[in-house]
Order: C-alpha cells, then sequence, then structure tokens
C-alpha cells in the first residue's frame, strides 16, 4: 500500500496491463463493498485533476476512452489506467466527479492520504498542468433566455388555446334548480376567468420580450468581430429601437445572403405587437382607448348605459379587457416573423442557429467570443451499487 500512497511512483500502464485489467474486471464487476473503489466530488477538482494527469502521463489511455462518442453526450469523458508497482489505478472522470477504483483495499484515512498527496503533486507539475489548461478552448455557460421565454410562452400559449368556452345566459329564477345551475355556472366562469385571464395577460407581456430575446441571440451569435470586439458598438447595436436593429442585421452580422425586409405582411404583424411593447410593459394607461362601458351619474346614483344581468356583464368586461383571441394572434404571429427572419439566413447558418435556438444552456468561448451549444440538453448520474463518495469519509480534512 506504500506504493499507492507515494503518488511519484504511479506509471503509465501499458496497453498489455490495460487489456489484463479489462478482463479480470468481466469478472467481477462490482465493488467489494466500497472498498478500492471511491468516487471524489469535493475534495478535488476535474479541471486539476485531469490537467495534472494529461501533463504527467499524456492523453487518457483507458478503456472507457475508446467507448466513448465524440462528443459531450457521455458519461465517463476521460479515463487513465495507472500503475503503483504491480497495483492497478483507475482514474476516470464523469462530468463533476472523479471515480477512483484502486486494486487494493483502502482505508479511509488512506483514501484521504491518497487525495492529499495527489493535491501536493499538483504544484510540482505546477508549470505544465498550466500549460495544459491554456490549451483548452474555455467556454462559459449562460441561460438562453429565449428558449426559456418561449417554452413559458408555449405553455400560456396551449393553456389558453384548451380553455373552453363558456356561453353565459341570464338566469330564470322561477325555479330553485335554476338558481342552483346559476350558481355552478358563475363560480365555473370565476375560476375559468382567474386562470384564463391571468394567462392572457403573462402571454400578452411576454411575447415581446421573447421576441427581443430572439434578435439579440441571433446578434449575439452572429455578430461580426469589428462590432463584437468594440463594446460601445455592440451596445449601441442593441439598443437601436427595432426597425433600426433589424435593418443592421444584414450589415452587422454574417451568415445574412440579403438584407431584412420591412415591407412583408409578416412583418406589419409583428411591428403592430412590438408598438404596444412600452405601452403594456410601462403599464401605461389610456381610459379613453381601453374603455368597456359608460356610466351616468346623477349625483352619487349610477345609472349604467347598457341593461343585463351583472355577473354576466362582469365576466364580458373581462373577456374584452384580455381578448384571448387577440393575445393569441399577436403571439402566433411574433412566431411566424422570427421564423421569417432565420430564412434571411444560408442554409447552413440557419441551421447552426438551429442547433442553439433551443439550448436552454449553449457556451461562449471567451477568447474567439463565439456561442455554440457544447453540452447535451439532460444530466447523467450513474450511481454503482456500494459507491461511497469522500465527503461519506470518516477523516478531517
Amino acid at each position: 500500500m506504500a506504493k499507492v500512497l507515494d503518488i511519484a511512483t504511479w506509471r503509465l500502464a501499458t496497453p498489455d496491463d490495460v487489456l489484463e485489467l479489462y478482463e479480470s474486471r468481466k469478472k467481477t464487476r462490482k465493488p467489494d463493498n466500497g472498498l478500492g473503489y471511491l468516487v471524489v466530488r469535493s475534495q478535488l477538482r476535474p479541471i486539476d485533476i485531469y490537467a495534472y494527469l494529461r501533463a504527467r502521463f499524456g492523453k487518457p489511455n483507458g478503456f472507457q476512452n475508446f467507448l466513448r462518442r465524440d462528443d459531450s453526450d457521455n458519461w465517463i469523458h476521460w479515463d487513465f489506467n495507472l500503475k503503483a508497482d504491480n497495483i492497478d489505478i483507475h482514474i476516470a472522470g464523469t462530468s463533476r466527479e472523479i471515480h477512483f477504483l484502486i486494486g487494493e483495499s483502502l482505508t479511509d484515512q488512506e483514501w484521504k492520504e491518497v487525495i492529499t498527496n495527489l493535491k501536493a503533486d499538483f504544484e510540482r507539475l505546477g508549470p505544465e498542468k498550466s500549460e495544459i489548461i491554456r490549451s483548452f478552448e474555455k467556454f462559459v455557460i449562460f441561460q438562453n433566455k429565449f428558449a426559456t421565454l418561449a417554452e413559458l410562452c408555449a405553455e400560456l400559449h396551449e393553456s389558453i388555446l384548451k380553455t373552453p368556452k363558456i356561453r353565459l345566459r341570464q338566469p330564470d329564477f322561477k325555479a330553485d334548480s335554476h338558481r342552483e345551475k346559476y350558481e355552478t355556472s358563475m363560480n365555473r366562469q370565476s375560476k375559468r376567468a382567474t386562470r384564463l385571464y391571468g394567462d392572457c395577460l403573462k402571454l400578452k407581456l411576454l411575447t415581446p420580450i421573447m421576441a427581443e430575446a430572439f434578435i439579440n441571440l441571433v446578434i449575439l451569435v452572429f455578430c461580426k468581430d469589428d462590432v463584437r470586439n468594440n463594446p460601445q458598438n455592440y451596445e449601441s447595436f442593441i439598443r437601436l429601437n427595432m426597425p433600426e436593429r433589424l435593418a443592421g442585421l444584414s450589415e452587422y452580422c454574417f451568415g445574412f445572403v440579403k438584407p431584412i425586409n420591412q415591407e412583408t405582411v409578416a412583418y406589419r404583424n409583428f411591428k403592430r405587437v412590438m408598438d404596444k411593447r412600452n405601452f403594456a410593459i410601462h403599464g401605461n394607461m389610456n381610459p379613453v382607448r381601453d374603455q368597456i362601458e359608460t356610466v351616468y351619474f346623477e349625483g352619487k346614483r349610477p345609472i349604467f348605459a347598457e341593461g343585463g344581468d351583472n355577473i354576466v356583464k362582469f365576466f364580458e368586461h373581462l373577456e374584452t379587457i384580455n381578448s384571448p383571441q387577440d393575445v393569441i394572434a399577436d403571439y402566433e404571429n411574433v412566431h411566424l416573423y422570427l421564423y421569417e427572419i432565420t430564412h434571411y439566413l444560408s442554409a447552413s447558418h440557419r441551421a447552426f442557429f438551429d442547433h442553439i435556438l433551443d439550448d436552454p444552456f449553449p457556451g461562449y468561448e471567451v477568447y474567439k467570443k463565439r456561442v455554440t451549444k457544447i453540452l447535451p440538453n439532460h444530466n447523467i448520474l450513474g450511481i454503482l451499487e456500494g459507491t461511497r463518495y469522500d465527503d461519506d469519509l470518516n477523516v478531517n480534512w
């Protein structure tokens, strides 16, 4: 066991060593009650251990490297087979965990020594480790606000469309059963109104924000370097009013085969929705434009201009104010125009943009300042029977 704890004696396993190891693993797939197997998730950072192993031993040589697909959608991303004298040491990396499998049983204290000795050896290979890290592409992950808003808007759109219409009638109170039916109808209508008109307000407010997020994503993905690398020019571009911003796409962004046509029916419908944006978002009110009925007063005595059932009229007014059919039409018209914008891109650029569009968390390459999809839209977690973690060890760190 002294050899395993002496990190300096570790060596890269030969191809014959690796073959022999995996032939033996076929017979015993499960760790022996967690002994010799540990998952480290808190005491080592994946970037540190991988860069250290790369700097010291070269490219990963474990068998899992031959099984992985050449993309980021794998459970195990890298895999090293090492030796300490005649003891096998297997180190593999998932997204955030480092899996250690050692051919001898270790106590909790010995596991701690393996980890602390590894961290201490990082310094010995500090320059080489730093050089390896500098050779990597560096991405930051950010939230695709369009994807988030689009998903929420789609849910609201579906909810509004699925809400059944209710025909309101003035009640006939000649029989008690009519009163019961009326009360049941009003209660049903009240619940419907609370849900439906709340969804209408949300969709009305979010639709133009979703559209702006889409156009700003187009700019972020395709903006030319001379604009992107000048923060002042970039900020000025994305702060232009909507017609000017759309007109500038073919000038300030690559990938566009022709300028945006602002004379199409889809554009006119889109602009009409966006023109209402500031009025709605800032909570502005225009009583004359938004009037729903007229009431006269003699002193403090109201005289209504229209007759009818007071409760029925109340729900009719809610329908007029929130206008579900108009909200749906505006949302669908915006989507039609966003789809139209993508057809001003070349076929290859449109395919690339579609790849990013639905990614909720794309990556942004720090040095090249480019956006792309870097991770799958799902998370993977593999748990083997008997798994123990470094924070389960009965030791003081």
